[in-house]
C-alpha cells in the first residue's frame, strides 16, 4: 500500500476538492505522508492531507479528459506510431519541443508526468523505428533537435565552413581552398562522421564530431544543450568532463578511428590535418591514418603525425633507430651495411655519400680515394671494386692510376719513372735504392710556389676560403673552414697537403708549368 498527498480546494459549489500534488511522493508508509502533510500545511497556508492510493480517483479518465479537451496538447499527426497505453504522451506545457507522458501507475495518481526529449522516448520506448524516419519524427516535434550528419568530404566541409565559429571554419581559414582538402574533409574516411543541426531558418546551429558505431561524441560547437540533448536522446555518449577547450582530460575516446591520408602537393612531408579537439594524434598505416592517445612504440618504419593545428597541416614524424628520437620523415635516406634508414640530421652526423655512387654510407667506412688530383669519398665496395691503395705513399686513388713496376711494386703513377729500360720508384726527383738497381738526381732545395686553389678547390669541398694557397718546401697549409660548423678531417688535410706537394714535385721532373709559377725564393 502507498500513499499520496493532496490540497483540498473548493470547487464552484464551495465543496472541497482533492488535487494531488505532483512534487511529493508517493510514500510508502502513512506517518511519513502525515508528517510531510502538515509539514507542507505550515509553511503554504493551505490544507495539505495524504491518502490511501487505492482510493484515489481514476486518473485516466483525468488525463484522456484533458486530451479531449485541449487542456493538454496531443503529438502532432506527423507522430503516426501506435500510441502506449497510459501514457497519455502529449507535448510538455513547460517545453512544446519535448514529450511528457505518464510513466507509472503510482505517478498516474500523483498527476505527475516524465518530461524528455522526442529522440530519448524514441530511443526507450521505440528502439526498432530505423534512422530515417526517426529523424522525420523528431523533426515533427521539434523541428531544430533533428540531427542530421555529415559523411563526405563534400558535406564536412560544408558542415565547417557555414557552420558554427571556429578555427577551422571559412571565417578563419588560413589558405584552406589551397589545400588538396579542406582541413576537417579528412575525417570522411568512414568511421567518423559530423553530426549537426539546422535552426529554424535552416542554418546550422551546432555541431559535434562524433562516432555512429562506438555512440561517442566530443565538443560541441554551437548550441551545446541542444545539441547535447539530441545526442544523449541518439544514444551517445559524451567523452568530455565540460565543453570548454581543455575540457577533455580523458582524451582518447576516439582512439582507433580511421582518417585519411592526404599530402600537401607543395609542401613534401606535411599532411592536411585539424585541428584536434579529442583526439591526440594519428598513426600512420600507409595509405590512411588512424587515431590514437599517444606517441607510437619506437621502432623501424614508425611514423606519427599531430594535430595540425590552426594552419590545418601538420608534418609526418619518423623514428630514426640511429638518432633514437622522431625526426620529419622527409629527411630520411637509407644507409647502406646498417641496412637502416636514418634522418638528415644523424646523416650528417654519422653517414657520408660517397662521391662514386650516391650512397649513404656510416662515416667508419668511408675511404679517402683521389681521384685526378682530387680527393673524394667512397664507399667500401665501392673501393674494392674500383680502387686501390699506393704501395709507396699509402693513399688510395683508382685502379686505373695505379701503376706496376719493374720490380712488381704497384704504385701510383706519379712515382713512376722509366730510367734506362726499367720502370722504377721515384719521389720528389729521389731514385729509391732497390736490389736491382740505384738512380740518382741531384735535389735543389724548393724556391717558393703559389698553387692556384681553384685547382684544388673541388678537393676541400669548398673548405678553403683565400683565392691562392702558399706552398713552401715544407708544405704547410692551415686553411680555415668555409663554415665554423664544418671541422675538417685532418687525415684529409694532410693528403691535401701531400697531394699538392707531389703535383709541385711532378712538375719539376716533366717541366709542367701550368700549375706552378715560379718566383723569387
Amino acid at each position: 500500500m502507498s500513499f499520496y498527498l493532496v490540497r483540498l480546494e473548493p470547487d464552484g459549489n464551495g465543496a472541497l476538492i482533492d488535487v494531488p500534488l505532483p512534487d511529493y511522493g508517493p510514500y510508502e508508509k502513512g506517518g511519513e505522508a502525515a508528517k510531510m502533510a502538515k509539514q507542507l500545511s505550515d509553511q503554504r497556508g493551505y490544507k495539505v492531507q495524504p491518502r490511501r492510493s487505492h482510493q484515489a480517483p481514476d486518473w485516466r479518465e483525468r488525463q484522456a479528459k484533458r486530451l479531449a479537451d485541449g487542456s493538454i496538447t496531443p503529438l502532432p499527426a506527423a507522430w503516426d506510431l501506435p500510441a502506449i497505453a497510459d501514457h497519455f504522451a502529449h507535448l510538455a506545457n513547460s517545453d512544446n519541443t519535448k514529450i511528457a507522458f505518464t510513466e507509472s501507475e503510482d505517478l498516474g495518481i500523483i498527476d505527475r508526468v516524465t518530461i524528455v526529449t522526442p529522440g530519448r522516448y524514441l530511443t526507450r520506448f521505440y528502439p526498432e523505428v530505423d534512422d530515417d524516419r526517426r529523424r522525420k519524427l523528431i523533426a515533427a516535434i521539434d523541428p531544430n533537435s533533428e540531427i542530421k550528419y555529415a559523411t563526405t568530404q563534400d558535406e564536412i566541409t560544408w558542415v565547417y565552413k557555414e557552420g558554427p565559429e571556429s578555427c577551422m571554419d571559412n571565417r578563419k581559414a588560413r589558405g584552406f581552398d589551397q589545400y588538396p582538402v579542406w582541413p576537417t574533409a579528412v575525417y570522411a574516411a568512414g568511421d567518423l562522421v559530423i553530426a549537426y543541426q539546422l535552426n529554424e531558418r535552416n542554418r546550422i546551429q551546432s555541431r559535434c564530431l562524433c562516432w555512429p558505431e562506438k555512440k561517442l561524441f566530443g565538443r560541441v560547437f554551437g548550441d551545446f544543450q541542444r545539441m547535447k540533448a539530441a545526442m544523449e536522446a541518439e544514444g551517445y555518449t559524451y567523452i568530455r568532463e565540460d565543453n570548454k577547450v581543455e575540457g577533455n582530460l580523458t582524451a582518447g575516446q576516439f582512439e582507433g578511428a580511421r582518417i585519411l591520408k592526404v599530402e600537401m602537393s607543395n609542401d613534401k612531408g606535411s599532411y592536411v590535418l585539424p585541428y584536434f579537439d579529442d583526439i591526440y594524434c594519428v598513426h600512420d598505416k600507409g595509405d590512411h591514418f588512424v587515431t590514437a592517445r599517444a606517441l607510437p612504440e619506437p621502432g623501424p618504419d614508425v611514423r606519427y603525425a599531430a594535430s595540425g593545428g590552426t594552419d590545418g597541416t601538420s608534418v609526418l614524424m619518423r623514428w630514426c633507430p640511429k638518432a633514437r628520437s622522431f625526426e620529419m620523415d622527409c629527411g630520411f635516406a637509407y644507409v647502406h651495411h646498417e641496412d637502416e634508414y636514418w634522418s638528415r640530421a644523424a646523416r650528417n652526423t654519422h653517414a657520408f655519400t660517397c662521391s662514386a655512387t650516391g650512397q649513404e654510407w656510416p662515416v667508419e667506412h668511408r675511404e679517402y680515394v683521389t681521384v685526378e688530383g682530387r680527393v673524394q669519398s667512397w664507399n667500401p665496395v665501392h673501393f674494392h671494386l674500383h680502387g686501390e691503395t699506393c704501395q709507396h705513399s699509402g693513399d688510395s686513388f683508382p685502379h686505373e692510376e695505379i701503376v706496376t713496376l719493374s720490380n712488381g711494386m704497384r704504385v701510383h703513377k706519379l712515382y713512376c719513372a722509366h730510367i734506362d729500360g726499367e720502370d722504377v720508384l721515384c719521389d720528389g726527383g729521389k731514385a729509391f735504392e732497390t736490389p736491382d738497381f740505384s738512380w740518382h738526381k741531384p735535389v735543389e732545395a724548393f724556391p717558393e710556389f703559389t698553387v692556384r686553389s681553384d685547382d684544388f678547390i673541388d678537393a676541400m669541398s669548398l673548405a678553403l676560403t683565400s683565392s691562392t694557397v702558399t706552398v713552401t718546401n715544407q708544405v704547410v697549409i692551415e686553411p680555415e673552414a668555409a663554415n665554423t660548423n664544418e671541422q675538417i678531417d685532418p687525415a684529409y688535410l694532410d693528403r691535401f697537403n701531400r697531394m699538392i706537394q707531389r703535383e709541385i714535385e711532378r712538375s719539376l721532373l716533366i717541366g709542367d708549368t701550368r700549375l706552378v709559377n715560379t718566383r723569387a725564393a
